[in-house]
């Protein structure tokens, strides 16, 4: 609100300063030049009249009135633009003022609801960290669980790789011995053939004599 009314008294300040400073210089030339005929009319009459003692006095009396009158305009023209700004913003349109007001009363109002929601999300973010926190503590503690449980799940694991290279080992013996045992029974084989021709015609020639015989 403050900075607000600070920033239209200075965009009238400047807008007035134009017309007050050329009013100001318009009247101190007015009255330098009405003085400056008064002196030098007065010099002039001194200069006519006989020479005083006093006249250096005078003369410093008149520069100090100089002086003394310029503070006092300058003084005067102060009052004047402050006394017209001051009026200026009592004579002011009043429904622009009380719109102003108005919009400053919503921006209260809405910086005031935003506030009391304020608490209400804190709660809500407060609730969600929480719930993370513990998530995150639940998953923390079944990563243990599993790391606890993969150490004897990789021991295992050694142990089944040995226990599958022995296998291996085993199954490569077992199929040597396999051939081996293939080679013997093909030997045995190629032998045992002759005598069991020999065998099967002599089984066949009793069976012809005793079947002759027999008719």
């Amino acid at each position: 609100m403050f900075s607000r009314l600070r920033r239209l008294l200075r965009r009238e300040n400047e807008q007035r300063g134009e017309t007050r400073v050329r009013q100001k210089e318009a009247g101190s030339r007015s009255h330098w030049k009405t003085w400056r005929n008064k002196c030098s009319w007065g010099r002039h009459r001194t200069t006519r009249e006989a020479p005083s003692p006093t006249f250096t006095e005078q003369e410093q009396q008149l520069t100090e009135v100089e002086k003394l009158t310029i503070q006092l305009q300058s003084m005067t023209y102060e009052q004047i633009e402050l006394r017209g700004i001051l009026d200026n913003y009592i004579s002011k349109d009043l429904n622009n003022r009380l719109r102003s007001l108005e919009m400053l009363k919503k921006e209260h109002k809405q910086v005031m609801l935003d506030l009391q929601k304020l608490p209400v999300e804190i709660s809500d973010a407060l609730n969600k960290c929480k719930r993370l926190t513990e998530e995150n503590e639940s998953y923390i503690y079944l990563n243990s669980l599993v790391l606890q449980e993969l150490t004897p799940l990789k021991t295992n694991v050694h142990v089944l790789r040995l226990e599958n290279g022995k296998l291996l080992e085993e199954q490569i013996g077992l199929e040597e011995s396999c051939e081996e045992v293939k080679k013997l029974f093909k030997e045995i084989h190629e032998i045992s053939d002759p005598c069991v021709e020999q065998h099967q015609v002599s089984s066949s020639r009793i069976w012809m004599t005793g079947r002759q015989m027999l008719l």
